[in-house]
C-alpha cells in the first residue's frame, strides 16, 4: 500500500516503512527565440526568480535594450515581473521576443489648418 503526502514543496512517499522524499525541481529549463533568430537561446531559471534577468541577459546578448522587446508565450505579454512558477511555465517551454514596434504617428505628426 503507497500512500502520498505534501510537505512545503516536497511531496513524500509512504512504502511500508520506506520514505521516499520527492521534491520538485527549483529550475526550470526556457527556451528564447527572437524573430530575426534560427537557433533559441536556453535558460535555466529558478522557479520563483522574476523573469527580468533572464530578459536583460537575452537582451544583452543581442546588444540591445531589454525593454525594446516584448516577451511572448503563445502569444501573451510576459512582464518582468512574472516568474515561472506565476506563469506555469515547464521545462522546455519556448518564449518568443519580438521587437516593440512603435508607430510615427502622433499628435505630434498632426497638423491643423487655422
Amino acid at each position: 500500500m503507497s500512500t502520498t503526502s505534501r510537505v512545503g514543496s516536497n511531496e513524500v512517499k509512504m512504502e511500508g516503512q520506506k520514505r521516499k522524499v520527492v521534491s520538485e525541481p527549483t529550475h526550470v529549463t526556457l527556451k528564447v527565440k527572437g524573430q530575426d533568430e534560427e537557433d533559441f537561446r536556453v535558460f535555466w531559471v529558478r522557479r520563483n526568480a522574476k523573469l527580468l534577468k533572464m530578459m536583460e541577459l537575452y537582451t544583452k546578448m543581442r546588444g540591445i535594450e531589454w525593454n525594446t522587446f516584448r516577451f511572448l508565450f503563445d502569444g501573451s505579454r510576459i512582464r518582468e515581473y512574472h516568474t515561472p512558477d506565476e506563469l506555469e511555465r515547464k521545462d522546455g517551454d519556448e518564449i518568443d521576443a519580438m521587437l516593440c514596434q512603435q508607430s510615427g504617428f502622433g499628435p505630434s505628426s498632426i497638423k491643423f489648418r487655422v
